[in-house]
């Protein structure tokens, strides 16, 4: 009997083995086993931290994408319009916020301030928002139009 892989665990070792975040991480798996445990997630914090494993470039349109998605939850509202302030050309001090890692972290903080019951519920309507947007975490394509 074959124990089925959460995408928790799986992002759990990732994150005790990888080293240079600015270059797409070794999975340790294969790309089956992520996919299912992707759709399996009802985790937004491993999903998002899966995309900025994968995808550790700046990727503009889908962190709006992704925010905007997600901005039924306050701290996403605020990261959201946080964006739209800083459109791509704009300069500004500080931090890029068009990174997958940025939405990783803004969304784990948010989340802890939360009992276990609200941090599920929330967990489960995240994790559905985000596979809207990306239902593919290899390639970003996101549905048809």
């Amino acid at each position: 009997m074959t124990t089925r892989r959460t995408l928790t665990d799986l992002m759990n070792e990732v994150a005790g083995r990888a080293h240079e975040w600015s270059s797409p991480q070794d999975l340790g798996c294969d790309r089956m086993t992520v996919m299912a445990a992707w759709l399996a997630s009802d985790d937004p914090v491993a999903m998002l931290f899966l995309l900025a494993a994968v995808h550790p470039r700046r990727e503009v349109e889908k962190c709006v994408e992704l925010a905007t998605a997600m901005s039924f939850f306050e701290p996403m509202r605020y990261q959201a319009h946080l964006m739209s302030r800083r459109l791509p050309g704009m300069n500004f001090n500080g931090r890029s916020l068009f990174y997958f890692i940025s939405l990783y972290q803004r969304l784990r903080a948010a989340l802890q301030a939360f009992e276990d019951t609200e941090r599920s519920r929330l967990g489960l309507e995240l994790a559905t928002a985000i596979r809207v947007v990306v239902p593919d975490p290899f390639t970003l394509v996101g549905p048809a139009a």
